[in-house]
């Protein structure tokens, strides 16, 4: 394309070849760029022969490409472009391109990029690449007859942006163009005979290229050559420039025209995507990928100095209900502020950085031993302990930390940092708001973590779940009123396996999500079952995990179930723990709120082992209690046991629900709760969970026994 100024290419009409795989991004490109008042005739491509046949016509200004299409890319696209017409304006569209893939794309010839909501910058990048284009072209075409028309050529250079010279062999400068004259702080007339090394950071590469420019015999012609270096302004500043020389022969007298561009900007954004791609944006630490290199490099010098090297790997306890409550921009608050409080607790010399989410991994070198990564976890869990103040209010934080040391532990980085996670876990295990060394065994534990994660996630995906169900039965009458749903797993290989080795794994995955959906929704449904088959309102108990609880379409998914499997609302009891309400009460009371409006029944389940707080219970729109099994087992022999039991069951009746006492062994016990009015019981006195099967005939033998008197109702409660 001719050199043409702005009017110019605004008035033409450009020739896109455009490399796209979506019609609807077509349609997206072209309306950009007809809101530039460009004037587009344009053809479509999307695999590399029709890039190729295409090509083949030379007819095309500019060509804009995407990203990611199938079994095709920018790059590959890019490389046809350049080996077609090296000139060629090549401008990357996407939509979610990496910056290390805009850096490396800009390297291999791309003019630039841009990025999809940010189509409106693509008009006048367009425009800007086409005119660079026809002013590189004209100054190579002026280049080849410089000796036939030195004045068209003064012409055409001096209206280029980039900076244009002609060299002789000893480096002298014979012409230079007004805009090199400019970008060097020189006056148009000054730079003749000047030496272009005082111009040019002077190194090997440098003294090199130049002599390989020349070194070719008299009468030759190179190919054009690139370097990347710094020039010097008259003032003394310093700019990174790319210069392309091409060497021609006038008689035996050899000499080069240098094209010198001020890549300033683009520089600036190169270091900017490096940060991108090495900095956390958020809190401006290390991210994964620069840690591990800096992690590295500590290694290399602890084995030099043999200086111990300890890794903390840091994760806040708690830190999902801020972003579940207040929003994400408080927990963005909260990140920085925790950020400032780790870097005022460690060394200057420490590296910390932001793995992401609320996860953070310090780096202390040069150590004397193991109590100083000792004594900085106390002072990380005692400054995260202190309270942040989040829209008028005061929210607490804990952490978890997990240390492992070089070389006690491993003297590789990934080990290192492997050995401190698996340490975290085992705070977190144990309870949370601690540190922890690593330990040869944790090896052998998180190995068998691994194991079970893997069979667990089969276990979904084969349906290898059971749900069996322990009755609920009046106490005063001994009638079936319910039965309380219960998780079992029956593993191919390895028999039936204890809830507690597999649902704390299922909570930490996120496993128990679609787990607790099965249990509803089978548990809904055989509840519907046996109330057709004449267990009329017999009530089914499904326990909530923490994870559903905190889901944003529980309520409506609990809605469907109750929908397909036909189960009226106020026939399922959902049970919580005082933990999961206590966490953020107020958004629990808006949950339990809309639960109760769907008709559904809750209850409180383990009462007594938390908070057990008569302030929550009113607050709280439930409707059952559920005594711990911990204060049941003892009765009525131990007096606390007793008097605690006494208590809950009393303050239940006060506020009008129903009492019902888990892990009832011992008819003594059944004496006991009948003394003192609790309304449910349940446990292994009147059955162990059992299948669906066998609840069933366990319904049609109470149904038979429901008629006894008081007297033969506990004679019952044995069979």
């Amino acid at each position: 394309m001719r050199s043409m100024d702005l009017p110019q290419i605004m008035r033409s009409v450009t020739r896109l070849l455009l490399v796209e795989d979506s019609e609807d991004d077509e349609a997206l490109v072209l309306a950009a760029l007809r809101r530039s008042e460009l004037s587009i005739e344009h053809r479509r491509v999307w695999n590399r022969a029709m890039l190729a046949a295409a090509l083949e016509e030379k007819c095309w200004d500019v060509v804009i490409s995407d990203h990611n299409m199938p079994q095709f890319d920018s790059m590959e696209a890019l490389k046809m472009v350049k080996a077609s017409d090296p000139d060629m304006p090549f401008i990357l569209v996407s939509g979610a391109i990496g910056e290390e893939t805009a850096v490396a794309a800009m390297r291999s010839g791309a003019q630039d990029f841009v990025m999809k909501h940010s189509l409106g910058r693509l008009g006048p990048v367009l425009v800007r690449e086409i005119g660079e284009a026809g002013i590189r072209r004209s100054a190579q075409l002026a280049t080849q007859h410089l000796r036939v028309n030195e004045a068209l050529l003064n012409s055409i250079v001096n209206t280029a942006a980039d900076g244009i010279a002609v060299i002789n062999a000893s480096g002298s400068i014979e012409f230079a163009n007004d805009a090199l004259a400019r970008m060097l702080g020189y006056g148009s007339q000054e730079m003749a005979g000047v030496d272009i090394s005082q111009l040019l950071h002077q190194n090997a590469a440098t003294a090199s290229f130049w002599q390989d420019l020349f070194s070719a015999g008299s009468g030759s012609t190179g190919k054009p050559a690139d370097l990347q270096t710094h020039a010097r302004s008259r003032d003394g500043n310093v700019m990174p420039v790319e210069i392309r020389a091409s060497r021609m022969d006038a008689r035996g007298n050899p000499k080069a025209t240098v094209v010198v561009r001020d890549v300033s900007e683009r520089a600036h954004s190169e270091e900017r995507m490096w940060r991108l791609a090495h900095f956390d944006e958020l809190s401006g630490l290390p991210n994964r990928l620069l840690f591990r290199q800096l992690l590295e490099q500590a290694l290399r010098d602890a084995s030099r100095s043999n200086k111990p090297v300890a890794v903390l790997f840091i994760d806040l306890d708690r830190f999902k209900r801020i972003n579940d409550t207040l929003g994400h921009d408080a927990g963005d608050d909260v990140l920085r502020e925790v950020t400032a409080r780790l870097r005022s607790c460690l060394r200057d010399s420490d590296i910390i950085s932001r793995f992401g989410g609320d996860e953070f991994v310090a780096l202390m070198r040069d150590i004397d031993d193991a109590d100083a990564a000792r004594s900085a976890a106390k002072r990380v869990l005692a400054e995260v302990a202190e309270p942040y103040s989040l829209q008028g209010e005061d929210y607490h934080l804990s952490a978890s930390i997990g240390i492992s040391t070089f070389p006690g532990d491993s003297i590789d980085a990934d080990a290192l940092l492997r050995n401190a996670e698996l340490a975290l876990y085992r705070a977190k295990d144990q309870g949370k708001n601690n540190f922890q060394f690593h330990s040869p065994q944790m090896n052998a534990r998180s190995f068998e973590h691994v194991v079970l994660e893997r069979l667990l996630r089969r276990a979904v995906e084969l349906d290898e779940f059971l749900i069996h169900y322990q009755p609920q039965v009046d106490v005063t009458t001994g009638r079936v009123v319910g039965a309380e749903a219960l998780l079992r797993w029956n593993h191919p290989g390895m028999g039936m396996m204890q809830p507690g080795k597999f649902i704390p794994l299922a909570e930490e995955t996120g496993l128990i999500v679609p787990i607790g959906r099965i249990v509803l929704m089978r548990a809904c449904a055989q509840a519907k079952a046996w109330q057709d088959a004449g267990a009329k309102g017999l009530r089914i108990s499904v326990n909530l995990s923490p994870r559903q609880f905190a889901l944003t379409e529980l309520v409506a998914d609990i809605r469907n179930i109750l929908e397909d499997t036909g189960l009226a609302p106020d026939s399922l009891e959902l049970e919580i723990t005082e933990s999961m309400v206590m966490e953020n009460p107020e958004h629990a009371a808006s949950i339990l709120q809309e639960l109760r409006d769907l008709g559904l029944m809750l209850a409180i389940d383990d009462f007594g082992t938390g908070y057990s707080s008569l302030g929550y219970l009113k607050r709280f729109p439930v409707n059952t209690l559920k005594v711990d099994r911990s204060f049941i087992k003892d009765l009525p022999e131990d007096p606390d046991d007793a008097a605690i039991t006494h208590a809950v069951i009393a303050m239940g009746h006060s506020l009008r629900l129903i009492v019902v006492a888990e892990g009832v062994e011992t008819i003594e016990q059944v004496e006991f709760l009948r003394l003192h009015g609790c309304d449910l019981m349940q446990g292994y006195l009147i059955s162990k969970p059992m299948p669906a099967a066998d609840m069933t005939r366990y319904l049609e033998l109470r149904d038979m026994l429901t008629s006894r008197s008081r007297a033969g109702v506990t004679g019952d409660l044995l069979r």
